[in-house]
This record gives C-alpha cells, structure tokens and sequence, in this order.
C-alpha cells in the first residue's frame, strides 16, 4: 500500500511540475492505513454530485442567521436587525403552480458579510471567470407548507440592507446568483453557480440615507434593492489593477480528497474569495485566477468520517509558484469557524 500512495503521490507531483515547467520539490507527507477507517480512502470521485461529506460540512457551516414568518395574504415590514429589512407586499407569493399563497410564508436569510461566510457556503465571489470584490451578499428563501415559493407575478419587495460601516461603497452593483439546481432550505455544493449582471427587470438599486445615531453624526446608508427574485443576491464589483492572473494548484496527502475537502483562496486587500476546484488529473485542487502579486491565504477544510481537519498558508506573493503542499491537522468545527473569521 505504501509504495503504491508513494507512486501515486510522485505521478500528482510530476504531472504538475511538467505543467508548469519549474523545478519547486514537492513533499509527499505520510499516509497511514488506520482500520475499518475513512481515512483509508484515497480515490478521487469523477461524479458532479456533492460528496456525503461535502454536504455534511456545508449543512454544519451554513446557518440561516434570520427567520421570520408572515401570513401570504398580508404586507409585512420584517427588521431582522437595525443593518437588515424586508419590506414584503401583501399577496407577494404564489406557489409552483402559479397559485396565491394565503397560509403562513417562512422567510429565511443567510447573510453574507465576511469572507469567511462565502466558504462556509461554497460560494466563490466570481462573474464567470471575473472576480468580485463583495459588499455584502445573502439568500432569501421563502417556504410555505415545507414548500419553496415565489415572488408573484407583478410584485416586488425591497431589500434594505447596510454593512458594519454604514457607508454605502462607491460603483458597487447587484448580482444574482445563478444555481444549476433550485433547493429550499438547504445549502448545497453547486459547481455551476455564478454570480450573473442583472437586468433592471429584476433589481432596482437606490440608496437610503437617514439621520446618525446622534446629533451632528454622520448619516447612515443603506442599499435599497427593490427585485422581484429570491435566492440569491451579491452587492460587489469588479476587481481591478491587482496585477497578473495565474494558475495554482495546492497538493494535500492522499487521504485528503475531492470528496471529503473543499479548498479556497482569499485576498488581504479584498472581500474576495476563489474556491479551487478539484483538479482529477493532478489529484490536486487548481485555479486559473488567483492574483500572482497579492498576499492570499489559502485553506482547506476536510470531514473525514466525524472528525474535521483544517489548513491554512500565507503567502504573500505567489509569483512564480504554482504548486503549493498542505497538511491538514485534526480541528474542531468551532475553532475552525473562528479562524475563518480572521481570513
């Protein structure tokens, strides 16, 4: 077993080198056989369907922070805190075979503030291959009965929501986030979601402005997004003058797979996250637009069997490094989660 993880391990390190035509050496850790235990499983899965423990990390992560209710019929001003608000129309919802709603609408928010959120949810701040400098980001859902339904035809409600400075950022727009597959109340792992340009079809983008807390204060902003979508919605921009774009790909021990880790890159002078994507050639984790001449970090975060593992690296410019080696280290979910917090 040893000698063929030790092959294996030297074939990923090779093909890699060969792409990218350097010399750096790669280490190839250690692999113990543990049995009766997953972490003996070392295959990579060609499969586009989100691996058991994939989603076992995200429903552990992912929390809708914000939840209230409201009767289908009735209009409803929803303050979920003093930087977030739902202005809802009476009869707003119909279901998905077109009919009004008149029973009890469970509307549910997750907000997206800090990097950090944007990986416990597998979101990368994309616009195809473009990257995105977020504000603010968040999934609406509204269920009734246990059952998603929609915005009716004909209205719309108003979003007004602000982020920790109060302050409206410059050139800032709405994006809509495009899922190849529509869920209700679960996250889940969608290697085809984007961040799309709307249409004024859908949004409206104003700003709201009211007095300070105190007198002589500055005033305080909101975004004002009026939309007749639910899902999910980014207020960010393009990201510009950050130097040249290049590939990278991080190497992880042979148990540490695409069907038990998710990988991700952050920038220290942007609200931008990039989740590399499994690479099944290279039996690494790769992407093509990470900025070459900004500090990043990147970590990977793994559930094998009950127990999670963490990593994470800071490099401050990458340059002319394409491979870059971890190794994951047993953690607890919480401590995890805190770390992300200081990405």
């Amino acid at each position: 077993m040893l000698q063929r993880i030790r092959k294996y391990y030297f074939i990923a390190a090779a093909s890699l080198l060969a792409l990218a035509s350097c010399n750096k050496e790669i280490s190839d850790g250690n692999f113990n056989i543990y049995a009766g235990n997953d972490l003996n499983d070392t295959t990579w899965s060609s499969s586009t369907t989100t691996a058991p423990a994939i989603q076992r990390m995200i429903d552990s992560a992912s929390v809708y922070k914000y939840v209230d209710t409201l009767m289908g019929t009735s209009a409803k001003t929803i303050v979920f805190s003093d930087r977030l608000s739902l202005i809802i129309p009476a009869n707003a919802f119909v279901n998905s075979a077109g009919s009004p709603v008149t029973s009890v609408v469970t509307i549910r928010v997750l907000l997206m503030d800090e990097k950090a959120e944007f990986i416990r949810t597998t979101k990368s701040s994309l616009n195809h291959t473009n990257l995105l400098e977020s504000d603010l980001a968040f999934c609406v859902i509204a269920t009734s009965n246990g059952q998603a339904v929609n915005i009716a035809p004909g209205k719309t409600y108003l979003i007004r929501i602000g982020n920790k400075d109060d302050i409206v950022k410059q050139n800032m727009r709405v994006y809509r986030g495009d899922e190849s597959v529509m869920y209700t109340t679960q996250i889940l792992a969608d290697p085809l979601f984007n961040w799309n340009d709307n249409t004024a079809l859908d949004f409206q983008q104003d700003i709201f402005k009211q007095p300070g807390s105190n007198s002589g204060s500055k005033e305080i902003e909101r975004y004002d997004i009026t939309t007749n979508r639910l899902r999910w919605i980014a207020i960010a921009r393009p990201v510009t003058n950050i130097g040249s774009l290049g590939k990278l790909n991080v190497i992880l021990p042979p148990n540490f797979t695409n069907k038990n880790t998710i990988v991700f890159a952050t920038m220290d002078d942007y609200n931008t996250t990039i989740e590399l994507r499994p690479e099944l050639s290279s039996r690494s984790f790769s992407a093509g637009n990470i900025p070459l001449q900004k500090k990043i970090h990147i970590v990977t975060i793994s559930l094998i069997g009950t127990q999670f593992y963490y990593s994470e690296s800071s490099i401050r410019a990458l340059n002319s490094t394409p491979v870059v080696t971890l190794k994951p280290q047993k953690k607890s979910l919480a401590n995890i989660l805190n770390d992300l917090k200081k990405l």
